[in-house]
């Protein structure tokens, strides 16, 4: 059973989030609901010792749920919730906060729904599927699943042969791209004492990889370095091979994955490169995931550990964790959260994570329509990138033909455990 009683850590962060101007007929009447179980709820909690203000606090964070849910998939009930609706909620309320206050945030918001959702079970006024209570219900003891790995929001992987993977892979435009890449550099290319390519080898590096470009002295940043993708008109003049769009990601990723080998004066390719080339699929397969997880974990994070709160990118994570799934987040949405004037500081983050989003779509790793979908072939490599994140061990993928030939489930989304588990039915 839940644990009833207890003061939330303070509610200063949820005021960052924002509130609907003007409420749905629904929504009103859901918040109507609430407030009239007020007393009934007060008493109800008040058994195990707890103090009227902490069932209000509860109330108040449930109306919060309510009103974000409605605003994210267009209804809601006061009586009941699904996982989905639920899991949509708070990551919207999430993406909304300082990194700083999230984890207390959701905390808070799980805490409080969990105690709520027995009271309805309790009181008999829960109107959902038994299943739906149960799934919940499980969700909020643990966010996100088995007991050996508590606390994390489930990535279910897809099933992919690994000769599925491996056309799958072949076809992204990262791996055809590197691919370009590691033959121009054949032998070996001169490099700068920082590991860059000298400025007269910079144009035929971004032809590699499908740029416009070359190297100038006092060339400065591009004006629109995110927005500069494929052929241009002109050239793109830049003073270093980093400001090249694309090129400075792919290399450093082909550096990170055993690809590509920096020296004091020459780069030259890396020992893994046989893997890459190898006549064996698996061994292709492997090469490749390791190149596009490396990719992923330079956008989600600063990729030198230990991995530090400021360092991440929390909202891209966000978007990149839903995309694996059925909730994928909408093009819209995040648009809208860019154009924010109200929130500066998280509309910079929004514009931030389209920017990289739109980059990871030029590379095939993120599918754009109306919402951003992670590419089948790529779920595997998010789902590893949260789990270094989040500290755990990587699976040995040399070692383990499971996971190169069979689906599996990544507990790894960092959603925080609730203090006790809901009472079961």
């Amino acid at each position: 059973m839940a644990k009833k009683s207890g003061k939330s850590k303070g509610k200063g962060h949820l005021r960052s989030v924002p509130s609907a101007p003007k409420m749905p007929l629904q929504l009103v009447l859901n918040h109507r609901v609430v407030d009239s179980l007020t007393m009934e709820f007060v008493q109800w909690l008040g058994t195990d010792g707890a103090d009227p203000s902490d069932a209000v606090e509860i109330l108040e964070l449930v109306k919060l749920l309510l009103t974000t849910q409605h605003a994210t998939k267009g209804s809601s009930s006061a009586t009941a919730f699904d996982l989905d609706g639920v899991d949509a909620a708070a990551e919207t309320i999430l993406a909304a906060l300082e990194e700083d206050e999230i984890a207390d945030a959701v905390e808070d918001i799980f805490r409080a729904l969990a105690v709520y959702i027995e009271f309805l079970d309790e009181s008999g006024r829960w109107s959902g599927t038994e299943a739906a209570y149960e799934e919940l219900q499980s969700f909020l003891a643990t966010p996100g699943g088995p007991e050996d790995v508590p606390g994390r929001r489930p990535i279910d992987v897809p099933h992919l042969s690994t000769e599925e993977q491996d056309t799958a892979f072949n076809a992204l435009p990262l791996i055809q791209r590197a691919s370009s890449l590691l033959e121009w550099i054949g032998e070996g290319k001169d490099v700068t004492t920082t590991g860059a390519l000298r400025l007269k080898d910079i144009e035929a590096a971004a032809a590699a990889v499908g740029v416009n470009a070359r190297g100038k002295h006092g060339a400065g940043k591009p004006a629109d370095p995110d927005g500069v993708h494929g052929n241009q008109d002109a050239p793109l003049e830049v003073g270093t091979m980093y400001d090249v769009p694309l090129l400075g990601d792919t290399w450093a990723a082909l550096v990170r994955a055993g690809l590509l080998t920096l020296g004091s004066t020459r780069a030259v390719v890396g020992p893994d490169i046989d893997s890459w080339n190898s006549t064996d699929a698996g061994e292709r397969v492997r090469a490749r995931r390791r190149l596009t997880l490396s990719l992923l974990l330079a956008n989600i994070a600063n990729p030198d550990e230990p991995w530090k709160s400021e360092d991440m990118d929390p909202l891209l994570l966000i978007v990149l964790a839903r995309g694996t799934d059925v909730n994928p987040m909408p093009v819209a949405q995040l648009e809208q959260l860019a154009a924010d004037d109200e929130d500066p500081h998280y509309s910079f983050l929004a514009l931030r994570a389209k920017n990289k989003l739109a980059a990871l779509e030029e590379l095939g790793i993120v599918e754009v329509d109306t919402s951003y979908r992670v590419a089948r072939v790529a779920i595997q490599c998010v789902a590893s990138a949260m789990k270094i994140i989040e500290g755990q061990e990587l699976l040995s993928d040399a070692d383990d033909p499971e996971y190169n030939d069979a689906g599996f489930t990544s507990n790894v989304f960092p959603l925080l455990p609730s203090a006790g588990a809901p009472k079961r039915r």
